[in-house]
């Protein structure tokens, strides 16, 4: 079973709003950072990354989402001709559930 909840921000104010958006900062570096450590390790398998550990003040749960993130974003440039490293720009906010767990 998928459970699915639906955020609405119309109604948070400044400071929530501020913090949220350092905690998708700092959650696109983390992911980033996964992404150039899979990248280099050339991990393009499997379903979870086996090392976790990066300097973030994000909880562990967040870490390892974002690792499962980047893992798949690595294993999506295998299929393509020209590979190249991917980096994450824009957060999607369905992730930011993730988030406010």
């Amino acid at each position: 079973m998928i459970r699915k909840s639906t955020l609405n921000l119309k109604f948070a104010n400044k400071g929530k709003l501020k913090k949220l958006k350092i905690i998708a900062e700092e959650y696109k570096r983390v992911v980033n950072i996964f992404i150039d450590r899979l990248w280099r390790e050339q991990q393009f398998i499997g379903k979870f990354v086996k090392d976790t550990t990066v300097d973030s003040w994000l909880s562990a749960c967040l870490k390892q989402t974002a690792s499962k993130q980047a893992l798949s974003i690595v294993k999506s440039q295998r299929k393509k001709k020209k590979k190249s490293k991917p980096t994450l720009i824009n957060l999607l906010w369905n992730l930011i559930q993730e988030l406010l767990k």
